[in-house]
C-alpha cells in the first residue's frame, strides 16, 4: 500500500517522477471538506492498478489522513501525488473565480492518442496539457480543445467539454481520448450528459458549450474562436451546473 505522507520532497536522481511514472489527483476543498473524494479515490486506485503501483490507502483511512490538511479552508485544492511508493498530500487555499463566459479555440499544437494511458488517468506525464495551456495563453483564449489523431474532439488541458446540440448535452467519449473527469462522471451518472463523437465543425451548430471540472465546476463558453458567440445561459448548462452544485452536498 502507498504510504501516506505530507512531506512532498522528491529525490529526482532516484524518483520515477523523472519518467512521468506516477499519478495525481486534485480534489476540491469546500467548507473544510474534500468533495467527491470517493470518486477521486476510485480513479486513483484504478490508475495505480493499471500502472502497477501500490494501492492507495483505504478510503476511510485516506479521509482521516487528509482531514487536518483541509480543516479551516473555505475553498481550496487538496493535491495527492502517488510516486515512489508514497502518496504525498498537501492542500492550498484558492480564490473563487468570478463567473464569466469563457473563450475557446481548437488546439493546433497537441493531438490526443485515443486509448493511450495518459488520456485515461491523471499521470505525471503532463506535457501535452502544459502545451495546451500555453497555447491558450498565447492566443489570448481561456482554453483550447485538443482533437485526437482522427480529428475528433477530446478535452482541454484542465476541463471536460460539454456541448448542447438540440435537446442533448454531449461530451466526447473517453474511448476517443477524453479524460474520464469527475464532474463528467457525475453528469453522466445523473443522465444529463451523453457521450458522442464530436468535431470542431459540430460546434458551429451548438446552442451552448461549457467546460467543467471537479475543482471549478461548470464554466459556460461565450465565444468560439472563428465561429462566433454562444448563449452562456442555455437551460441545459444551467441545469448541469445545478446538478454539480447539488452533488457537493
Amino acid at each position: 500500500m502507498l504510504a501516506f505522507v505530507t512531506d512532498t520532497t522528491v529525490d529526482l536522481a532516484r524518483s520515477a517522477a523523472r519518467f512521468g511514472e506516477g499519478l495525481f489527483e486534485t480534489i476540491r476543498i469546500q467548507a473544510g471538506s474534500p468533495r467527491w473524494i470517493t470518486l477521486h479515490h476510485d480513479r486513483l486506485a484504478a490508475g495505480c492498478g493499471a500502472l502497477g503501483l501500490e494501492a492507495p490507502p483505504p478510503l476511510a483511512e485516506l479521509r482521516a489522513s487528509v482531514a487536518p490538511l483541509c480543516e479551516g479552508l473555505a475553498f481550496g485544492a487538496l493535491r495527492l501525488l502517488a510516486v515512489d511508493g508514497r502518496l504525498m498530500a498537501w492542500a492550498e487555499p484558492l480564490e473563487p473565480e468570478a463567473p464569466r463566459p469563457r473563450t475557446l479555440g481548437l488546439a493546433h499544437t497537441v493531438q490526443r492518442a485515443a486509448g493511450s494511458f495518459g488520456t485515461r488517468f491523471k499521470t505525471l506525464s503532463y506535457l501535452d496539457n502544459r502545451l495546451l495551456h500555453r497555447e491558450a495563453l498565447a492566443r489570448r483564449l481561456d482554453a483550447v480543445v485538443a482533437a485526437n489523431t482522427a480529428g475528433r474532439l477530446t478535452d482541454t488541458a484542465h476541463a471536460t467539454l460539454a456541448v448542447v446540440l438540440g435537446d442533448r448535452l454531449l461530451t466526447p467519449p473517453a474511448a476517443e481520448g477524453a479524460l474520464p473527469g469527475i464532474g463528467r462522471r457525475i453528469l453522466l451518472e445523473a443522465g444529463l450528459l451523453e457521450e458522442a463523437r464530436l468535431t470542431w465543425a459540430d460546434l458551429d451548430r451548438a446552442e451552448g458549450v461549457a467546460l467543467l471540472n471537479a475543482l471549478r465546476g461548470l464554466s459556460p463558453v461565450g465565444h468560439l474562436e472563428g465561429l462566433g458567440p454562444l448563449d452562456p445561459a442555455h437551460p441545459l448548462l444551467i441545469r448541469a451546473a445545478e446538478v454539480l452544485e447539488a452533488a457537493l452536498g
